[in-house]
């Protein structure tokens, strides 16, 4: 597995943890304010504070502002990983 796919993996399961849902109802084009996750500011500085305590990755608050969809976040991480 490539460190793009583990961080794949690895976003998307902070992602359905913190929100609590099911990884099958959202890709990487699904906004994070969207119906099918329905996070808010504060679930994103959950997402942010959990991806950098497991994937040493830091999300400033204000690059978490332009992050829309779960593609964004991993993009983002994947990068500086």
């Amino acid at each position: 597995m490539t460190v793009t796919e583990n961080v794949s993996v690895r976003v998307e399961e902070i992602v359905a943890d913190r929100l609590r849902v099911d990884s099958d109802v959202f890709d990487d084009g699904t906004p994070f304010d969207g119906e099918a996750l329905d996070a808010d500011s504060l679930d994103l500085v959950e997402i942010a504070e959990a991806i950098e305590a497991e994937v040493d990755v830091h999300v400033p608050d204000e690059d978490l502002e332009d992050l829309e969809t779960v593609g964004d976040l991993t993009a983002y991480v994947a990068e500086r990983a």
